[in-house]
């Protein structure tokens, strides 16, 4: 019995029918539930579903037309999704009603009463009601119409009528010229939709379906092979891609559309972005479960959770999507192109040719024969920037799926590509050879962090894609990036090997596939690695060094004081060499700009150059001795009395300014910015509190100096003040005197991360202040310490751990406490108040974010002045500090 008469014997025409539809519907949708949950099929699934709409509709139309007695020629035809076949759970049901000549009053009711009973139902319908030449004439001037025409399918009626439609369509719409028109909009549509969602297959929350990678890739690839024929056809299963390629995409296909039905059973309506919520309870559900009849291996790895194995698996489902959307896009379109029997003969290598532009090979079994022509080829594409003919694609990824072991030995394979990295476009080639998976045949290490996922909103792309950006940094250097970071790009350029540094930035996260610690784990890959390419001894290990310290800089500069000399001297010792610091420059600036578009800040970038002209002078200096302070002091205060000689300041002045605070200050702080603070100190007199204000606009911060007497907790209410107001801090220096009065130091940005400009903002942060440091008010009390997130703002995040580490051996005279949380609105007043009550003293403050995540950390000392050493003491900080964020954090959501 077929799904008609299943459905009419259950529907009873004496009764109300749209009660006895939803019933049905409910009934069937429960059974496809439990297969979608058991069987993890999509294919079949959307097969399913299809059917049983189908059965519905030509029930309906049916009973209507008989009861009705319409006689008028008519034909029910499905489009989109529904007319391939492939009807996701909830998705648009896209029903066509094709009438002859004109619309009668019969065709109204029959209309009409079909429209009643399938909008009750809930279906999402969408419903046109057209003539032949109506679908004609729209579909020339609707792009959209046009395409929907392409997925029609014959439902129920006048079947000859449909058969015109289809006459119609092939030899009136998709002429040669419609045709060609079409296809070159299809093909700038698909480049517009991949920009609009994240341009790249690899972003944190992917759409299903629209996305790079999502199944309109699939649709566009049909739509434009089917244009030229106009019929419905499968493209992939016309040759156009090897049978493993075939298997890959087959497979691939129906995990998305699995993974489509999911999210709309999940959401109960259709909805196809893949958020943190639905990864990490998709992820929960399939650990240890199988798709189809392959395992998933969900299991937590070392360093790996199963939501990262499942985003993993979903990103390299949507690259065989892409990869084998454009393989048959491009072979299908260059059909004509792929003899070079035309071509030009290359002098310098006689096995290639060029023809139009495109390098091609005329022996199809050189790579067989000579695997190091795979790398040879590339480099000289690369450097005549030539396109690769269809049948060379062809055979790198025939070689790339079993790479022979001379591919990745010989000299010649390694002499090739080392002169790709050392071209001005190593990311080009790179790029290319990762597409055509090339790359991890060549460097089989890098196989393991393909499509590898990292669950926080700090990492915006997988590991291989980062990896990737990371060398289109580097790349950018010498084009657009050459006016934006001079600094950067001379060094850049003056590099000897440039290679080297471009193999560090390739390798720096390889060990991320060994989980924790990878930077370790990757440096200790490199001498197999190098060894393959042929590199030297010193060649290695300078590659090593690269991957092994390749987080020091930015941890050091973000999370360390700078003003420290014994940890500057520290750190050029680590880093050894100059050659070695300007590669470590250049390696941190492509990977923090390389994590996400907004990771990088001027902020950052300031920090980072003031710890590598720091470290440079050391290096330079050829000496790891901190110099004698007080002949220096001495020079520093003659040339800031000069800065004071206009006004009023005398040289007595600046002398007992000089007294009040350690040397530390007067060695770390520019001498014009030691001149402004004693004006600030000096204007107090009998105020409660001077607040001086100062923009960076090149560093991208305004600066706040706010002076007053030392009361207990001050710097909190201070971070109190600022939460209230919206203003974000990046770093403090509280510089208290031996006067008693403090002089604290502020970078701050508005919370768009800009100059503190507005002045109405300032006059209120000002204006507070005062009535905080007199008492006036409580802190506590200020609207918007602890406003709530906005359900507007919220959204998905994954789960950050309240995190507590200290750290005596950096820092003589401080302990330094690291400090990572849950990113909210107040949370650096909240940490500051916990400290003030646990009778902590904080000296320096630097914060930063990672995504949902705050990295912050605090140079701090006990009430007597010294460091926390007793191992109880520490853990009772760790302790209230962790239950005091996680508490008041809970409360603001």
């Amino acid at each position: 019995m077929n799904d008609t008469s299943v459905l009419k014997s259950f529907i009873d025409p004496s009764k109300e029918i749209t009660p006895q539809v939803k019933a049905y519907l409910g009934e069937i949708e429960e059974g496809l539930k439990l297969e979608h949950t058991t069987k993890k099929q999509g294919i079949e699934l959307c097969a399913s579903y299809t059917k049983t709409i189908d059965a519905l509709l030509k029930t309906l139309y049916a009973m209507k037309k008989a009861e009705l007695k319409c006689g008028a020629s008519t034909a029910m035809v499905a489009l989109g999704g529904y007319g391939r076949g492939e009807l996701n759970i909830r998705s648009d049901i896209d029903l066509m009603l094709l009438y002859k000549n004109s619309i009668t009053p019969e065709i109204e009711e029959l209309t009409q009463q079909l429209l009643t009973i399938l909008w009750d139902t809930g279906l999402d319908m969408g419903f046109s009601i057209r003539s032949i030449d109506e679908c004609l004439e729209l579909a020339k001037e609707d792009h959209k119409t046009m395409t929907a025409l392409l997925d029609r399918r014959f439902l129920s009626g006048d079947e000859s009528l449909y058969q015109e439609l289809n006459r119609v369509v092939q030899e009136e719409l998709f002429n040669n010229r419609n045709t060609n028109h079409f296809i070159e909009e299809k093909l700038k549509e698909n480049a517009e939709r991949h920009a609009r969602f994240g341009g790249s297959i690899f972003i944190l929350e992917p759409n299903v379906k629209e996305g790079e990678g999502g199944l309109r890739d699939v649709h566009a690839a049909r739509w434009i092979i089917n244009a030229r024929g106009a019929r419905a056809i499968e493209p992939f299963s016309l040759g156009l891609i090897s049978d493993k390629d075939n298997a890959d995409f087959y497979k691939a296909f129906d995990f998305l559309l699995w993974m489509r039905n999911e999210l709309h059973f999940r959401a109960n309506r259709k909805y196809d972005q893949l958020t943190f919520d639905h990864q990490v309870g998709i992820a929960k559900t399939l650990s240890e479960e199988t798709f189809g009849t392959a395992p998933l291996g969900l299991k937590e790895r070392e360093g790996t959770l199963p939501v990262e194995s499942f985003m993993q698996l979903y990103y390299s489902h949507a690259a065989n999507i892409s990869h084998c959307s454009k393989l048959v896009l491009d072979r299908f379109l260059n059909a004509d192109k792929r003899s070079s029997e035309r071509a030009k003969t290359v002098d310098k290598l006689t096995d290639y040719a060029v023809l139009e532009g495109q390098l091609s090979i005329r022996d199809p079994e050189l790579f067989s024969k000579k695997p190091f022509a795979v790398m040879q080829a590339f480099a000289y594409a690369h450097e005549q920037h030539l396109k690769l003919a269809v049948e060379v694609k062809d055979a790198i990824l025939a070689i790339s799926e079993n790479p022979p072991e001379e591919l990745r030995t010989s000299k010649e394979s390694a002499s090739s590509f080392l002169v790709m990295l050392k071209s001005d476009e190593p990311y080009r080639a790179l790029f290319e050879m990762h597409e055509l998976r090339l790359l991890e045949a060549y460097i089989p290490e890098f196989r393991n962090i393909r499509c590898r996922a990292q669950h926080d909103l700090y990492h915006v792309y997988t590991v291989d894609a980062h990896t990737l950006f990371a060398v289109r940094e580097l790349e950018r250097l010498t084009k657009e990036h050459k006016f934006d970071f001079p600094l950067l790009a001379n060094i850049y350029e003056e590099l000897k090997k440039p290679e080297l540094l471009v193999l560090g930035v390739l390798f720096h996260d390889i060990g991320k596939s060994e989980g924790s610690g990878h930077a370790e784990k990757g440096a200790a890959m490199m001498p197999e690695i190098c060894g393959r390419l042929h590199l030297s001894a010193v060649d290695t290990e300078l590659v090593h060094f690269l991957v092994n310290k390749h987080l020091i800089l930015a941890n050091t500069a973000q999370y360390r004081d700078l003003s420290d000399e014994q940890l500057i001297i520290d750190f050029a010792r680590e880093v050894g060499g100059i050659q070695r610091l300007n590669m470590l420059y250049l390696l941190t600036f492509a990977d923090v700009r390389a994590v996400g578009p907004d990771v990088w800040s001027s902020w950052k970038g300031a920090l980072f150059q003031e710890l590598y002209f720091k470290t440079l002078s050391v290096l330079e200096r050829g000496t790891f001795v901190i110099e004698e302070a007080a002949p220096r002091v001495d020079t520093i205060r003659a040339h800031v009395t000069e800065l004071l000689e206009e006004s009023s300041i005398t040289a007595s002045v600046v002398r007992q300014y000089f007294r009040l605070l350690p040397q530390k200050y007067f060695l770390s702080t520019p001498h014009e910015f030691i001149a402004r603070h004693i004006r600030v100190l000096n204007s107090l007199e009998s105020n409660p509190f001077v607040m001086n204000i100062r923009h960076d606009t090149h560093r991208v911060f305004t600066e706040l100096v706010i002076c007053t007497h030392d009361v207990h907790g001050l710097f909190s209410k201070i971070t109190g003040v600022l939460a209230a107001n919206g203003v974000d801090i990046l770093g403090a220096e509280i510089n208290t005197l031996r006067n008693g009065i403090v002089l604290d130091v502020l970078q701050v940005t508005n919370s768009l991360g800009e100059l503190l400009i507005s002045d109405t903002q300032l006059e209120k942060v000002e204006s507070d202040l005062e009535d905080v440091i007199t008492c006036k008010i409580n802190v506590e009390t200020l609207s918007g310490l602890h406003k709530k997130a906005s359900i507007l703002d919220s959204r998905p995040t994954p789960d950050v751990e309240v995190r507590v580490s200290f750290d005596n051996e950096v820092s003589e005279t401080y302990t330094v406490l690291d400090l990572f949380a849950p990113n909210r609105v107040g949370l650096l007043y909240d940490v500051s108040s916990v400290l003030n009550s646990l009778g902590l003293f904080i000296r320096i403050a630097k914060i930063s974010t990672k995504g949902s995540e705050a990295s912050d950390i605090f140079y701090v000392k006990d009430i007597f002045g010294q460091k926390i050493y007793w191992k109880e003491r520490l853990q009772e900080i760790r302790e209230e500090l962790c239950k005091q964020i996680t508490e008041r954090g809970k409360g603001m959501a």
